[in-house]
């Protein structure tokens, strides 16, 4: 029999999780260490990896807009940086941290229709974010596999030979699908457009690559920042696991699971645990700062353009 639990339960449930494993690492560690850890961060060090990460978001909007004329979409990229960067703000504020994604799709689906296309637009872009996310720790791990321990190493090497056959074999598996149920292949048709313009498709990657290693590159700046001494090629191993972490539904917006992962991650390389929650909750104040921009744009209604106008 299945429950209905409430949308707000749920909601108070996930704020419990994160207020619990915020207080029990704050319990934990060294409050004061914590404190000269950030009070030995320079300001510059933390604007500049603001500045990269709000580069990514922007790298990311141009991605979603790429992916949407091709589903077709129409329209001009600033109309939908401005609801990329509102939907970042709900993504933020909202428990779920997918609830920004609901208002995008409604963004294009409200001019256009196409309700079910347009949510795929974003369900694309959150999945070349992925996708590429987990292909460079792939290709960090298989070449420097000491890097994490052996069950990290063998979800990544297999999850990037999972999606290098994925992207190599859709194509061929839309052909065959169509022979086995026309009705199934044509309704996929749209949805599967963009591997039928190769050229988009390699703006895609190119934009998914750049804008992931430059967001792991903020981390980095932050963590070096704060005296953290890690090689750089360990981010690109570890954030992609801390970030798959993050996705589990049973915090708000992963507050709490963020910061644990950091230290479950960084400790392997012998991290103190102050310095890696340190690093935790700057990457979320780098985040909070750059979704208060769609706040902003969000204010000033932004969201209420159409793809359509001028």
């Amino acid at each position: 029999m299945k429950v209905n639990v409430p949308r707000w339960v749920r909601w108070l449930v996930r704020a419990g999780v994160s207020a619990g494993l915020l207080w029990w690492l704050f319990s934990r560690y060294d409050l004061k260490g914590i404190l000269a850890t950030f009070e030995g961060l320079s300001i510059s060090v933390w604007l500049l990896a603001s500045l990269i990460y709000l580069l990514c978001q922007v790298m990311s909007s141009i991605r979603w807009w790429v992916l949407s004329n091709t589903l077709a979409f129409p329209g001009r990229w600033p109309t939908y940086l401005g609801f990329y960067f509102v939907g970042m703000y709900f993504n933020l504020f909202l428990p779920t941290g997918i609830g920004g994604d609901v208002f995008k799709a409604h963004f294009l689906s409200r001019d256009e229709g196409k309700r079910l296309l347009a949510a795929w637009s974003v369900v694309g872009d959150r999945l070349f974010g992925v996708t590429s996310m987990l292909l460079m720790g792939a290709g960090v791990v298989v070449v420097e596999p000491d890097l994490l321990p052996e069950p990290f190493v063998i979800f990544l090497s297999f999850s990037g030979l999972m999606i290098l056959c994925g992207l190599v074999g859709l194509p061929f598996f839309h052909k065959a699908l169509g022979r086995l149920w026309p009705g199934v292949s044509r309704y996929l048709n749209d949805m599967l457009g963009i591997w039928r313009r190769p050229r988009r498709m390699l703006v895609i990657l190119a934009l998914s690559f750049s804008l992931q290693a430059l967001g792991m590159g903020a981390v980095a700046l932050l963590g070096a920042g704060i005296g953290i001494q890690i090689p750089l090629v360990f981010y690109f191993a570890s954030l992609p696991m801390i970030s798959l972490i993050m996705m589990i539904p049973i915090s708000f917006s992963g507050i709490g699971v963020r910061e644990g992962a950091f230290v479950y991650f960084l400790g392997l390389k012998g991290i103190d645990p102050e310095s890696a929650f340190s690093l935790g909750l700057l990457f979320f104040s780098v985040q909070v700062a750059a979704s208060l921009v769609g706040g902003l744009a969000y204010a000033f209604g932004v969201h209420r353009r159409s793809i359509n106008g001028p």
